[in-house]
C-alpha cells in the first residue's frame, strides 16, 4: 500500500534549496525523467534507472534501516521558522518492508544542547531541524538519517491537491474541529463559518479540516493529540497510493520548493530504488514519552511533560532493536 507514496516522498527530497551545499541539484525536467525511471522500474518494464554520479548505495546502511525525521513546523512562514508542533520519527526498514513510527511529544522537557532545558519543540526554534536532532539524539539516542519540514500552510494545500482525506471525527472532536478551523478563517480574513464540518461521522476532509483534525489538543491531551496526528499521516499515505503516478508528479513538482529538508539526491535516490524493490509495508506505532516513561509537572508558570529518560530509552531501543533484528 505505501510504496508508491514512500518512493515519491523520497523523489520530493531531490530538488529543494534547503538541500546541502555540497549537493547535486536537477532540473524540474530531469526530475521528471527520474519520476518516469522510477515508475518504469516499479512496474518491471525498465532495465535500468538513471542514478547521480554521487549514488551510493544502499542509503540504509548496513543494518538496512533509515531514520527520516518528519517536521510540521507551527507557523505560516515560508522559512520553515517556528517551534515544531509535529516531530515524527518514520524507521524504514528495507529488509523487512517495516516502518515504524514514533512520536515525539512537543511539550517534553528536555536538554537542548547550548541552550540549557526546555520543551522540545523549542529546539527547531532555536537552531532548525539540525538542533532537533541533536536533541534527539543528546535526551533519547535517537540517530537520524535525515528530515523533511513543511509548514501548517503547505499541510492544508497538499491535502486539498490531493482530493481530501478521509478520517473518522467522533462528536467530542466534531466542536474542538470547527473551533479550531473558524478561528484559521478569521485569521485570513474569510467567512469564520466557511468549510464547517457539520456532522460527526466518516468523512473527506479538505485540508483546512485535516490541518483543524490535527491541532485539536484541548479536548484531552498531548497524548491523544500524536495519536490524530499519526492517523493523519496514514490517512494521507493510503490516499497517495491510490493515485496515479503522473498526478503524484505534478503535485511533486508544484510544492518541493516549500519543503526544508538535508537529504542529498545520493540518499534519496538510493533509498528509492531499496523501496521499489520491497513488498507490503507494515506499519507500528510508539509515542515518546512512553506509558509510565514520564511525570507531569509546573515548572514556574508553565507546564511539561518530564521523561523519565532511562525508560524512554528502554522503550525506544525495545521498539527499534527488535525490529533491526529481524
Amino acid at each position: 500500500m505505501f510504496k508508491k507514496l514512500l518512493a515519491l516522498l523520497c523523489a520530493l527530497c531531490l530538488l529543494l534549496p534547503a538541500l546541502a551545499e555540497d549537493s547535486q541539484e536537477l532540473s524540474h525536467e530531469e526530475l521528471t525523467q527520474l519520476l518516469w525511471e522510477m515508475y518504469q522500474t516499479e512496474n518491471e518494464d525498465a532495465e535500468f534507472v538513471i542514478l547521480p554520479d554521487d549514488y551510493e548505495a544502499p542509503a540504509v546502511g548496513k543494518t538496512g534501516i533509515f531514520n527520516l525525521l518528519l517536521v510540521g513546523v507551527d507557523t505560516d512562514d515560508a522559512a520553515l521558522r517556528g517551534r515544531s508542533d509535529t516531530m515524527l520519527l518514520a524507521s524504514f526498514n528495507a529488509r523487512t518492508g517495516e516502518m515504524r513510527l514514533i512520536s515525539f511529544m512537543r511539550d517534553t522537557y528536555v536538554k537542548i544542547p547550548g541552550k540549557g532545558h526546555n520543551k522540545l519543540n523549542a529546539a527547531y526554534a532555536y537552531g532548525g531541524a539540525e538542533l532537533l536532532m541533536e536533541t534527539l539524539e543528546t535526551n533519547f539516542g535517537v540517530t537520524v538519517d535525515g528530515y523533511l519540514a513543511v509548514n501548517y500552510a503547505l499541510m492544508v494545500e497538499l491535502v486539498d491537491a490531493i482530493g481530501g482525506v478521509e478520517m473518522t471525527v467522533s462528536e467530542d472532536e466534531l466542536p474542538k474541529l470547527n473551533g479550531i478551523l473558524e478561528y484559521y478563517n478569521y485569521q485570513r480574513g474569510a467567512d469564520e463559518k466557511e468549510g464547517r464540518l457539520e456532522t460527526a461521522g466518516t468523512h473527506v476532509l479538505t485540508g483546512l479540516q485535516t490541518m483543524s483534525y490535527a491541532r485539536i489538543r484541548k479536548l484531552d491531551s498531548d497524548f491523544v493529540r500524536v495519536q490524530r496526528q499519526q492517523k493523519v499521516i496514514l490517512a494521507i499515505y493510503e490516499k497517495v497510493c491510490s493515485m496515479d503516478l503522473g498526478t503524484l508528479t505534478n503535485i511533486v513538482l508544484a510544492y518541493m520548493d516549500r519543503v526544508g529538508t538535508n537529504i542529498t539526491i545520493a540518499q534519496a535516490t538510493a533509498l528509492v530504488v531499496t523501496l521499489l524493490d520491497m513488498q507490503e509495508i507494515v506499519t507500528s506505532s510508539l509515542r515518546i514519552p512512553c506509558d509510565k516513561g514520564y511525570t507531569s509537572r509546573m515548572i514556574g508558570d508553565t507546564y511539561y511533560i518530564v521523561p523519565k529518560i532511562a525508560k524512554c530509552q528502554e522503550a525506544i531501543e525495545e521498539f527499534l532493536y527488535e525490529y533491526a533484528q529481524n
